[in-house]
């Protein structure tokens, strides 16, 4: 349903005191080494403009005008944070959320994202919510994450709207109520968001044709029950950990999931296949996946599992839905993915 939402890159404070976040903060000298443009925007922040301070950040994160460098990055989320800057807290909160050169701080992580949601920063407070639903370094309650979700959905965040839907038809911290969750997917599908418009249409449809098998990456009791034989069930479970595992960004477990004889889509070594997913999912901010409607076929001997359902990919830069096929073999105890094959039904860069 929900996963680990919105999260970017900090890394620890003495760490952020070296190399070029020294050089861009310190000299006059090595502010002259940038471009104009940019070195305008390191003076001002010097000068402790928080507005500078946070552009600056979002420079050196993302390497736009100069050099990618966490470490600069982090300073200057630090120092706009500390002057109350909504957008800077957001993104200090969640880096520790992320632990993303630093030592992943739940405490940290809700003390900043607290911050910034008091501000209305509304990504804070979907992010909050998040967490409290998942239960990720607090207590779950389902209760704060709803009021969490109400306050960023009440803004248009039509992630926290879908959230909410969610939750209604789910009966979290709320009783069940498919007409409330309607006119929560509603809302967000008004605004093209693909897993709103998905789950619109699941629910719309006569109970007896809804799909059976609905899981989701997160959190654990979101996922529907399955009603499945033993090793149908094993497959799902698999299935459900390699999206969580994606979800969270943990990518060494996400490539446990692919057999050592994985054939890779276009034909690479299954470890240059390995590094350009590692890439590609480190350079995300955030990930979000969602399993619909999962359907298994065993072959004879139960040794080998295809599955098909429909993706909701979700990060800072795409959202995607996609209908998907894994091809899965037994090994030992485990199940690992051998064959992997999508077909995308919509995408829009976010």
């Amino acid at each position: 349903m929900i996963t680990k939402y919105l999260l970017c890159c900090l890394l620890a404070f003495a760490a952020m005191q070296t190399g070029s976040l020294a050089r861009a903060q310190s000299t006059g000298a090595s502010a002259g080494a940038l471009s104009p443009a940019v070195a305008k925007v390191a003076d001002a922040a010097a000068a402790g403009d928080a507005e500078s301070q946070y552009t600056l950040a979002q420079m050196y994160g993302s390497g736009s005008g100069v050099p990618r460098d966490p470490a600069a990055a982090a300073l200057w989320l630090q120092k706009a944070a500390n002057q109350g800057h909504a957008n800077a807290q957001f993104s200090l909160g969640t880096s520790y959320l992320l632990g993303d050169g630093v030592p992943k701080s739940a405490a940290l992580a809700i003390e900043w994202l607290n911050k910034s949601a008091q501000q209305g920063n509304s990504l804070a407070q979907a992010n909050l919510g998040a967490i409290y639903l998942n239960g990720d370094g607090v207590a779950q309650n389902f209760r704060v994450a709803l009021s969490w979700f109400e306050k960023a959905a009440a803004q248009g965040l039509p992630l926290a709207q879908y959230s909410l839907g969610k939750m209604h038809q789910n009966g979290y911290g709320v009783r069940t109520d498919e007409t409330a969750a309607l006119q929560w997917y509603a809302r967000a599908a008004a605004q093209d968001y693909a897993p709103a418009r998905q789950a619109l249409a699941d629910l719309k449809r006569p109970a007896a044709a809804r799909p059976a098998n609905a899981v989701t990456a997160a959190p654990p009791a979101a996922a529907a029950a399955v009603t499945a034989a033993p090793e149908q069930a094993a497959v799902l479970a698999a299935i459900r950990d390699w999206a969580a595992a994606w979800s969270r960004k943990d990518v060494d477990a996400y490539l446990g999931y692919y057999a050592e004889d994985f054939r890779s889509p276009n034909g690479e070594s299954r470890s240059d296949w390995a590094a350009q997913r590692r890439a590609r999912i480190n350079s995300r901010k955030r990930i979000a996946i969602e399993i619909i409607a999962p359907r298994i076929a065993m072959n004879g001997d139960n040794s080998e599992a295809t599955v098909t359902f429909t993706q909701n990919y979700l990060s800072d830069q795409l959202a995607e839905t996609s209908a998907k096929t894994l091809v899965l073999v037994r090994r030992g105890d485990a199940w690992k993915i051998v064959q992997e094959t999508a077909r995308k039904a919509g995408a829009g860069h976010k």
